[in-house]
């Protein structure tokens, strides 16, 4: 080998690790080395190329692979012309179509490049002789027709495995979910206790509310168990297990077209082991989906703010946001309007945020607030629950379908598409069917309970209980995740008026002055607005369209004063 002698560089290629595992690398490193060695050729090892594990069948080592590199390196003047590139032969180079194939070999050639196949020594440079291009394209075409075979012969495998995987639901593969593992004699897969008690947490707490930011620190500091190689949890990992339907036994099998998966064919149902059933799995869709919508984030410790993305300043509508103005007695946390905070010239003035809180639950019995603190099992919270969880079946089934109208759109001729919708929309119908009788048996049980609290003294343990900070048992982020979720679900709007009506009447002070009218008309009009209470009150407007304004008494944030009103008050 000399030094002096033109470049040559080796290049390796093959499309599976069985192959790294015997010698076909170390066969054709050796072949380069004994050409470079015979013809006084340069053989540059520091940029040896090497596609380990990477298929010529559909390009992949010319468009992301070293054989790619080396081409641009040439193309860009990077390798001088008249270097050699050494192969095996020439389905190390490219086992694509006939035509795609022999551009490739045409643009090594004219790029100045003598390409050597060490198998039989043949060299090509320059323009190739007719019989070197007859000789080339034979052996791509049938490399090409080599693959595509091999190709065909592993899909109609794959296919017949799915196919009597749905029958007999034996494993395809020894692939699954982290939670699972494939038994010794490959015959079914096996729950592993840890992991799928680490799953069933995870529903359980996005179902109370939390979102999978918290579930995931939460995790981490408990240092549950990682399932992979990665150095933690993540909240990816964590939305991805609540996406998966392996935890209910679905298998979607899918295939790879340009280097993504695809679905292909119908889910098999009780494929896996189920982890998960039903009720919970569909649950946890619909408190994903309610979290979404009511624009939910990070709570802090202990859910600092139950009001968060609801509560909004009646005089500007800017968001409420809680700010904390140092220490008690004088400072403690409050809730502000954010327009304010950014100087848009609102009303300054804050709530006191725990006299807020415990006025605003003392008022919305709705809340149930007692049952959540109990953990009461209840009739009422089965029907909940079960509600919830056809909620979110339907909305999961309106989602599947709407995907379908979508490809039936692209392309009408989708037959198997709409075949599937017509039983998804008898699904639907049947789902509603069953959330008709549910709500009617929970209005009942609504008309049932008349008085809800027991008493004052209730209402002030059950607030100072929710409000602590040391909750014994009890999971205090996750009960106020739990009320927080809850208050989202009954409450369409909240709105703050921190300093009454003072702002709104000062407004009115200025019309009245800007229009005309006489002066006993006037004195009446500006007497009543300058001698309106300025007591701070907030509005709920409920889901079902009622309203109710609240005035919580100065000195006792849980005495109430309050009116019902059917028009909105600005």
């Amino acid at each position: 080998m000399s030094d002096n002698g033109p470049r040559a560089y080796s290049y390796i290629r093959m499309s599976t690790d069985m192959q790294l595992k015997g010698h076909s690398r170390q066969r054709q490193l050796e072949k380069s080395v004994a050409y470079a060695k015979a013809h006084d050729l340069d053989l540059v090892e520091e940029a040896q190329l090497e596609d380990i594990g990477v298929s010529a069948f559909k390009g992949a080592n010319i468009k992301e692979g070293a054989l790619g590199k080396f081409l641009e390196a040439v193309e860009n003047k990077l390798i001088p012309n008249g270097s050699y590139l050494l192969v095996e032969s020439l389905d190390r180079l490219s086992r694509q179509e006939i035509l795609k194939s022999l551009s490739l070999f045409l643009r090594i050639l004219e790029a100045g490049i003598i390409l050597v196949t060490l198998q039989d020594e043949r060299v090509y440079r320059g323009q190739p002789e007719l019989s070197d291009l007859i000789l080339s394209l034979t052996i791509m075409s049938r490399a090409h027709e080599e693959s595509q075979l091999k190709s065909q012969r592993v899909a109609a495998a794959w296919a017949n495995k799915r196919s009597q995987a749905s029958i007999s639901s034996r494993p395809l593969s020894k692939w699954c979910p982290a939670w699972l593992c494939l038994n010794s004699d490959r015959t079914h897969y096996e729950a592993l206790p840890d992991r799928v008690a680490i799953i069933r947490s995870i529903y359980k707490d996005t179902v109370a509310g939390i979102g999978g930011f918290s579930i995931t620190k939460r995790l981490n500091q408990r240092h549950a168990s990682v399932m992979g190689q990665s150095n933690g949890w993540h909240p990816s990992y964590v939305a991805k297990i609540l996406n998966s339907r392996a935890v209910i036994g679905e298998y979607q099998p899918c295939k790879i077209v340009n280097g993504k998966r695809q679905p292909v064919g119908d889910p098999i149902k009780n494929y896996f082991p189920r982890i998960i059933d039903d009720d919970l799995f569909y649950r946890a869709q619909q408190a994903r989906r309610e979290r979404r919508n009511n624009g939910s984030g990070r709570k802090g410790k202990y859910v600092t703010n139950l009001f968060s993305g609801l509560a909004t300043c009646l005089y500007c509508h800017s968001p409420m946001m809680v700010a904390d103005k140092g220490p008690l007695p004088k400072g403690g946390k409050f809730l502000v309007c954010e327009g304010a905070r950014r100087g848009r010239g609102c009303v300054t003035t804050g709530w006191r945020y725990d006299q807020f809180e415990s006025s605003f639950l003392a008022f919305v019995e709705k809340i149930e607030l007692p049952r959540l603190v109990r953990e009461d099992d209840s009739e009422k919270k089965v029907l909940d629950d079960a509600i919830q969880a056809l909620e979110g079946q339907k909305m999961t089934l309106r989602e599947e379908m709407e995907g379908a109208y979508g490809l039936i759109k692209i392309n009408p001729e989708l037959q198997f598409v709409a075949d599937k919708l017509s039983p998804l929309q008898q699904q639907v119908q049947e789902i509603e069917q069953q959330l008709i009788a549910r709500k009617i048996e929970r209005e009942g049980l609504e008309s049932i309970e008349n008085a809800f609290y027991e008493s004052r003294e209730e209402i002030r343990a059950l607030v100072e209980r929710l409000q602590s900070q040391t909750s014994g048992r009890i999971d205090l982020y996750k009960l106020r995740s739990q009320v927080a979720a809850r208050i989202k679900a009954l409450v369409e709007k909240l709105k703050v008026a921190t300093a009454g009506t003072g702002p709104i009447m000062e407004r009115l002070l200025k019309y009245y002055e800007s229009i005309k009218m006489d002066d006993e008309t006037r004195e009446i009009l500006v007497g009543g607005a300058k001698n309106s209470e300025n007591r701070r009150f907030f509005r709920v407007t409920f889901k079902d369209g009622s309203q109710q304004g609240i005035w919580p008494d100065k000195d006792d944030p849980l005495t109430l004063y309050g009116w019902h009103e059917s028009e909105p008050l600005n």
